[in-house]
């Protein structure tokens, strides 16, 4: 083969790589310069939010403007999924980890030139993982809501209780001190709210915290396998986390038993904790800013979520929110250049301040926040964990009927079987 013959081999294989390139969205190219001064932006959260960290972005990058859409939380999915039908898709979406399922194959991956595998895991806490689906990278995280544990300081001073509970048993212990009832046995002051889902908006999340705890996960995020009723062996005893996580959780409302501590006369736990008549309840991190404008009279704790006892590994749970780029958009590369930034250090500590959240960064979260509530949202973050929920419309009601079957006596084991069977349909 002549030097001219390998030069032209060279050179076909170069123009080649660059056409791949630019069609992937590595490399900026003719799909990217249809529009590039004006990345639209959807989010279901207010724009006030973002307004420190888009002025950041637009000090050092003048000649490209970000423009924010906010809509509306109620329907979010099928705004997004109406406008990719008609060919109206902006250029990056606010995707909570709960629509990743849904949104998936209309997403663009993560370019490998904007961000690595690695350098994703060393960046983000764990939980963010639910993003890394196939080897690919579906979003570039900024925030975490964490479930943490609400309390009255005063109630628990008054039942001389010097301390939050740290683990299950604790807990179990203190709701029976902390609950007050009339001399028929009726509750005029719960210890703890858990127990149903019809007036606990946030059961299902506090199960699946329970199970993960247990050990297994509801539906694998790495397999996509259901695993809610999989059992484990210790010792020779073999045991379902998820029956454990439902008999634990829903003797709070049996009201033969000694745990009973919550009924349904009961309001959300926040309007009952506000009201006075509740003394812990376990929520997200977002209730904060709401519950503690509602209740200044109140001495509010803020802790860790309790664990299992002699639990070798501290497990939370949460959700994520991500930047996530359409397949449709005309600016990917653009898109991500913007994700990553937002993602940064400085703006994704803002964008968590003024959300309530936790940041989504593992070294801003490994630094703290000298707020105390902020603190141990930042502690949970760090711990949190979840699970690939493949239609949140259609996964809750089939867990919060098994919660609320189990707390009206129908058998926990054969429970667990019919929603596993009724998961493993959804992801076919």
């Amino acid at each position: 083969m002549t030097k001219l013959q390998v030069g032209i081999y060279i050179g076909v294989i170069l123009i080649t790589l660059v056409v791949v390139f630019i069609f992937l969205g590595v490399i900026p190219g003719l799909r990217n310069q249809t529009s590039t001064s004006d990345i639209i932006i959807w989010g279901a959260y207010p724009e006030d939010m973002f307004k420190t960290a888009f002025a950041a972005w637009r000090k050092e990058h003048s000649t490209i403007s970000l423009t924010y859409e906010e809509k509306n939380p109620n329907g979010y999915r099928a705004q997004i999924l109406e406008a990719l039908a008609v060919g109206n898709a902006p250029d990056i979406i606010l995707l909570p980890d709960s629509l990743l399922h849904t949104m998936q194959n209309k997403l663009s991956p993560v370019p490998v030139i904007s961000m690595t595998e690695r350098e994703y895991k060393e960046t983000f806490a764990s939980i963010t993982d639910i993003f890394l689906q196939n080897k690919q990278i579906y979003g570039i995280p900024f925030a975490i809501d964490p479930l943490v544990l609400y309390w009255n300081r005063d109630f628990f001073a008054s039942e001389t209780i010097a301390l939050p509970p740290s683990t299950w048993d604790e807990f179990l212990t203190d709701a029976r001190r902390l609950t007050k009832r009339t001399e028929t046995g009726n509750i005029i002051r719960s210890g703890a709210a858990m127990g149903l889902t019809t007036n606990i908006p946030d059961a299902v999340d506090i199960v699946s915290l329970l199970t993960l705890q247990g050990g297994i996960s509801i539906i694998d995020p790495a397999t996509h396998a259901v695993t809610i009723s999989k059992t484990q062996t210790t010792n020779k005893i073999t045991t379902s986390p998820t029956e454990t996580a439902l008999r634990y959780y829903t003797d709070f409302s049996r009201r033969e038993k000694t745990s009973y501590t919550w009924s349904h006369t009961f309001p959300k736990p926040d309007e009952a904790f506000v009201r006075e008549d509740l003394a812990m309840f376990i929520g997200r991190a977002s209730a904060f800013a709401s519950l503690s404008k509602r209740s200044p009279h109140i001495n509010i704790g803020i802790s860790p979520i309790p664990q299992y006892s002699q639990a070798p590994v501290k497990i939370g749970y949460g959700h994520v929110l991500a930047f996530t780029v359409p397949l449709q958009s005309s600016n990917q590369a653009t898109a991500w250049q913007v994700a990553v930034f937002l993602a940064q250090n400085a703006p994704a500590l803002t964008i968590a301040n003024d959300m309530g959240l936790a940041p989504a960064r593992r070294d801003v979260l490994g630094a703290g926040h000298s707020f105390p509530p902020y603190s141990v949202f930042y502690e949970e973050a760090l711990r949190a964990r979840t699970w690939y929920d493949p239609d949140p419309a259609r996964s809750f009601p089939i867990l919060a009927n098994m919660i609320e079957s189990v707390a009206a006596g129908r058998d926990t084991h054969a429970t667990v079987a019919e929603a596993s069977t009724r998961l493993d349909d959804l992801l076919k």
